[in-house]
């Protein structure tokens, strides 16, 4: 039986496609509670909430952990992605 020869390598690049970010707006948190497994969620200015976990090695936020480290981030901002952009 002939041997079937290797087919070429891909002569194109695969690229691997950049992560979406998907668009929000910046609110600033106006304080903390636990919800019911016990994560730390922030309350932000518009209404909404968003988890802010301290889950090494994907999210690095030991400050969540304390009383003072959550009140040192009162009046900080995260991207609230239930709020849509504003179109200028």
């Amino acid at each position: 039986m002939p041997v079937q020869p290797c087919p070429a390598p891909h002569t194109k690049k695969e690229h691997m496609q950049p992560m979406q970010v998907k668009a929000g707006t910046m609110q600033k948190i106006v304080d903390f509670h636990m919800d019911e497994s016990r994560d730390w969620v922030a309350d932000l200015q518009c209404g909404h909430q968003q988890h802010v976990r301290h889950d090494p090695p994907w999210t690095h936020r030991h400050w969540v952990t304390t009383p003072q480290g959550r009140l040192d981030h009162v009046g900080q901002e995260l991207n609230c992605l239930a709020c849509r952009p504003t179109e200028a």
